[in-house]
């Protein structure tokens, strides 16, 4: 009986140290998923929401991107955009949100592939906003390419993904 005792309590002590462990330090596919959805979450913001959490949102989306950032989307019915640098990324989310009453942005599908190299990774992924005032969302493909910045992953780069229509 003593041995089944310690058995059970080996098991539990073993699964206990590994979610720990997984807490501690979890999969770089984990990293960044989180660091996607947290992007979204920040671009998204209300029609009732106060100046001051926009501009502070907006502000800490700033942090997600490196400061040479390059984003070639054609969204429809937005038309094509081209970004070189993180500023005018940052000037054209804050001239968006003066603009529309709301958005309210969610990545699904998110596959992440981190290369061999384990600095540089590229999530795919399906971006579904909804735009107050349109009564459709807009759903489109992207492509990132994240780089690994001092232990922290930055968004390098941002591309429409072209699909067969």
């Amino acid at each position: 009986m003593k041995i089944v005792v310690r058995l059970v309590l080996l098991v539990v002590l073993a699964a206990l140290g590994y979610w720990i462990y997984t807490v501690l330090f979890p999969p770089t596919e984990v990293v960044i998923r989180k660091r996607l959805n947290k992007i979204a979450e920040l671009a998204s913001f209300s029609s009732g929401q106060g100046n001051i959490i926009k501009v502070a949102n907006l502000e800490r989306l700033g942090t997600y991107f490196k400061d040479n950032v390059e984003v070639v989307v054609d969204v429809p019915g937005f038309g094509p955009h081209t970004f070189n640098q993180k500023a005018e990324l940052m000037q054209a989310a804050g001239a968006a949100r003066s603009t529309v009453p709301s958005l309210n942005a969610k990545f699904i599908d998110i596959n992440v592939d981190v290369g061999s190299a384990k600095h540089l990774a590229t999530a795919d992924l399906t971006l579904e906003a909804s735009v107050g005032g349109q009564k459709d969302a807009i759903v489109q493909e992207l492509k990132f390419t994240l780089e690994n910045v001092n232990g922290t992953w930055l968004v390098a780069r941002i591309e429409t993904v072209k699909t067969l229509k």
